[in-house]
């Protein structure tokens, strides 16, 4: 996490101990889950993806769907509660 905040401090431009202190306090409240991928979270990321391709931050559109897996899908959904 050190390095990381080291990195983007120097990038935006702040001082390293306040993003560093930001991340600990972030990652105190995420609540974190590992879900099956959805068709909608797919759609929700290429959503994105084409918002940036307008805005013309990508250079093109593109598709997101090979970026995701759904290997361990099966097996997600046989330790959820």
């Amino acid at each position: 996490m050190e390095t990381w905040a080291k990195s983007y401090a120097s990038a935006i431009g702040i001082d390293e101990s306040i993003v560093l202190e930001q991340a600990k306090q972030e990652e105190k409240q995420r609540h974190v889950q590992v879900l099956p991928t959805s068709d909608e979270a797919i759609a929700s990321q290429q959503e994105v993806a084409d918002t940036f391709a307008e805005a013309g931050v990508l250079p093109a559109k593109v598709s997101v769907k090979p970026l995701w897996d759904t290997t361990f899908n099966d097996a997600i959904a046989k330790c959820r509660i």
